[in-house]
């Protein structure tokens, strides 16, 4: 993460505080959700660049999330417990795959996070667009 802006903002909102793996997620929901409006069309997927043009589809509201995520725990010095990945995919509701609904390359597959516990090996996905979008907090990989 080399925004600025967006680096200032994330520290004022984390300084003299010691966040838990829920309020690092949170928090970084919360901002990528500030930054972005969900778009179809092709845009940047960069982190940096996402956040200042407001617009992005999976892979940059996934790429924004990321990038907070991993920003703060970097910052925090959780490293040794923590690690936030961005993870390419396919959406399956009630165990139908949804991009078999569409014949464009933009539902070829799709982006969203896990957030590994290094401690305990427990995975959390979350998925940043999914959540802005239709509302949905977490989701389940195979």
């Amino acid at each position: 993460m080399t925004n600025q802006n967006l680096i200032n903002e994330i520290d004022n909102q984390i300084e003299g505080k010691k966040l838990s793996i829920e309020e690092i997620i949170a928090l970084s929901n919360r901002i990528t959700s500030e930054k972005l409006k969900f778009t179809f069309k092709k845009v940047s997927s960069d982190p940096n660049l996402v956040s200042e043009f407001g617009k992005a589809n999976c892979i940059g509201y996934s790429s924004l999330f990321n990038s907070i995520g991993n920003y703060v725990i970097i910052k925090q010095k959780l490293t040794d417990k923590y690690e936030c990945i961005h993870l390419v995919g396919e959406l399956d509701v009630f165990g139908f795959n949804v991009h078999d609904l569409f014949d464009s390359q933009f539902f070829k597959n799709h982006d969203f996070n896990k957030i590994e516990i290094k401690e305990t090996g427990e995975k959390r996905f979350v998925d940043p667009s999914l959540r802005d979008y239709l509302r949905i907090e977490s989701v389940m990989s195979e």
